[in-house]
């Protein structure tokens, strides 16, 4: 499953992030493989999407979003 699969309120751990541009960004704003993700809001047009991991906040593309893979918790 991927992070764009995802509903509001619904939370998953990261698994694997498919895209190693994106992957080095968001390792360095402390996202970390093996952890927490929730998506807190969908915009209403249903892209982007707001998702947190711990105390951090982010804004993603849905397109950029299919290229985490997560598990549910």
């Amino acid at each position: 499953m991927t992070l764009n699969q995802l509903s509001e309120t619904q939370a998953g751990i990261i698994n694997q992030i498919n895209d190693e541009a994106l992957a080095i960004q968001l390792l360095a704003m402390g996202f970390i493989l093996g952890g927490e993700v929730k998506v807190e809001r969908i915009a209403p047009l249903g892209d982007p999407i707001l998702i947190t991991s711990g105390t951090n906040y982010i804004s993603l593309r849905k397109s950029d979003a299919q290229h985490i893979e997560i598990k549910l918790s």
